[in-house]
């Protein structure tokens, strides 16, 4: 079946309050969310990069080429004109009194002086690309992306530069990885030299669709920032030495301001107002990555249930994301004296409190790997009904048995194969593991979740010693039980999944969800800071006695 090209969900649409608009500019697609007061979702519009743009002739939104993946900047130009004309045409534009989102981390747009200009001055009567174009207003017309890993070279300059990969993780939160955008960046000027003459500023991508709504070049956030290899993680400033070993001028390009993902940007530029009418006072608030902006999401959902405080989100995807708190930076001290295996993943700073950090870990063998196991265990049609029920018999295995699963080389750690271990039979005081083939006991159902979670919470205990009160899962495979109660067991927490709450009406009551917590994070601090304003204040305390909403919302679910 052909995907639809653009897709509509409307949760509810009823009353005439103000709304909210959270963006999420991802690899594929361009998703929009429209929350009302309550944060409740009214809406969800989703815009496929290559169903709705095949001129640009992308794969899932980019170009590859080797090592080398970009984007097209003007691609994402004319996603945003038309995810603004979906909005007009449901009738809510007028109602939208902020707007704020995420974006794919690592990537960048570089503005000539022409576009500087440009946008600060759109005629509502012409297509923002139409333009944009014409103003020549990009000196890169394809963007490197998260997924390049063209820039080895440049990565071992800068930890050389900064005295090692140590230092270059206690000054920037990291080890110098390709996709980075000061890397990025450097092979740029490097390899380009033509291109870099002609560049007056560079925005991240979260900054760049800033941009574009307030009609000028908008701050990068501290966030995003903390995914470039060259901002000072413990000043809040970009790194002075590592800026101008790449380009004197560069700090001046990327804009020596850097702001919280809270903070106000300016109006919404009158091109949107005029030609899609949006109301006239809307805001922009500053964008963040998309793994920052999604953190941020479940913190409000934790903070409204008053469950708990400062939880873990755990992604199961084709990769699987951890991602949590840490009150104090992991990486400050003597940089010699930090552990190379507490060196993986990233530090990066919480998107809107300043002296907080969140730690993110990626594992690039997360659904595919089980699904492997499914395949290989029960057969191409083998269910996972059947999987499921196999690895909640088998376990638990671990400590006595345990298997790693690498079909492609891991990040954390760096390895790949299929490797399984047992204990010996000796009656011995100390048992040693022996390579196996085959677990005698148990399953590589229960085996490959069990080792997927210990690398999981061994890879936590380098970054923090605080305990952790809870986690929430989200991603394709969070409504699997087996996945749910190992987790659980093996991390010895709470585990959450994130639901759609129905009307009292349903008698179901939640589903559970996989939600566009990117965008459901940026609406809501779009929302939060109209809170701050005149008309935000007046408008609680006059709903102040008002029942709550019966449309659906995200709810958390034990």
């Amino acid at each position: 079946m052909t995907a639809t090209a653009t897709t509509t969900t409307t949760t509810t649409t009823t009353g005439a309050g103000p709304l909210f608009l959270g963006l999420d500019l991802s690899t594929q697609q361009l998703k929009g969310m429209l929350i009302n007061k309550e944060s409740v979702v009214e809406q969800e519009i989703n815009i496929l990069f290559d169903d709705e743009f095949p001129a640009y002739q992308t794969q899932n939104g980019r170009h590859v080429s080797g090592d080398r993946v970009t984007a097209p900047v003007l691609m994402w130009v004319e996603a945003i004109d038309l995810l603004m004309a979906k909005i007009r045409q449901t009738g809510q534009a007028g109602r939208i009194r902020g707007i704020s989102g995420a974006a794919q981390q690592h990537g960048s747009v570089y503005w000539r002086p022409e576009g500087v200009q440009a946008i600060g001055a759109l005629d509502a009567t012409v297509a923002l690309a139409d333009q944009l174009t014409a103003a020549g207003a990009f000196a890169l017309e394809n963007s490197p992306i998260w997924e390049d890993s063209s820039t080895r070279k440049q990565c071992e300059e800068l930890e050389t530069l900064a005295g090692g990969p140590a230092h270059l993780a206690q000054i920037t939160g990291s080890v110098a990885y390709e996709r980075f955008t000061g890397t990025q960046i450097a092979k740029i000027k490097e390899t380009q030299p033509e291109v870099w003459q002609a560049v007056a500023r560079i925005s991240l991508v979260s900054s760049f669709i800033a941009s574009v709504l307030a009609g000028r070049i908008a701050p990068v956030d501290a966030g995003d920032a903390s995914g470039t290899n060259i901002y000072d993680m413990q000043r809040g400033t970009w790194a002075p030495a590592l800026c101008d070993a790449i380009d004197p001028t560069l700090i001046d390009c990327l804009g020596a301001e850097v702001v919280m993902a809270d903070h106000c940007v300016g109006p919404l530029a009158t091109y949107f107002v005029q030609r899609h009418g949006f109301h006239p006072e809307c805001s922009v608030v500053a964008f963040t990555g998309d793994n920052l902006s999604a953190y941020s999401g479940f913190e409000s959902l934790f903070a409204a249930s008053a469950s708990t405080q400062a939880p873990a989100i755990v992604s199961l995807g084709t990769s699987d994301t951890v991602l949590f708190p840490l009150e104090r930076y992991p990486y400050a001290g003597d940089a010699s004296l930090i552990p190379a295996s507490h060196l993986g993943g990233h530090v990066l700073q919480h998107p809107t409190e300043r002296g907080r950090y969140i730690a993110m870990l990626c594992y690039k063998n997360g659904s595919l790997a089980r699904d492997w196991v499914r395949r290989t265990s029960f057969g191409a049609q083998g269910s996972w009904d059947e999987y499921t029920k196999t690895a909640l018999d088998a376990c638990p295995m671990a400590p006595h048995s345990i298997g790693f699963y690498y079909l492609q080389m891991e990040i954390l750690p760096r390895a790949k194969g299929i490797h399984r271990f047992e204990e010996n039979d000796e009656e011995e005081e100390r048992k040693e593991f022996q390579s196996v083939d085959k677990f005698r006991q148990g399953s590589d159902a229960c085996a490959i979740i069990e080792s997927q979670v210990l690398a999981m919470r061994a890879d936590y205990s380098h970054k923090s010693d605080a305990p952790l009160s809870a986690v929430a899962i989200t991603g394709g495979a969070s409504r699997n039980p087996a996945l749910l109660k190992i987790i659980a067991d093996v991390l010895n927490v709470r585990v959450f999944a994130v639901c759609a709450q129905k009307g009292a009406e349903d008698e179901h009551g939640a589903d559970v969800q996989n939600p566009a917590m990117p965008a459901y994070g940026g609406a809501v601090r779009a929302l939060q800071h109209w809170r701050t304003t005149s008309d935000g204040r007046s408008s609680d305390a006059s709903a102040a006695a008002a029942p709550a909403p019966a449309a659906s919302g995200y709810v958390l679910q034990q």
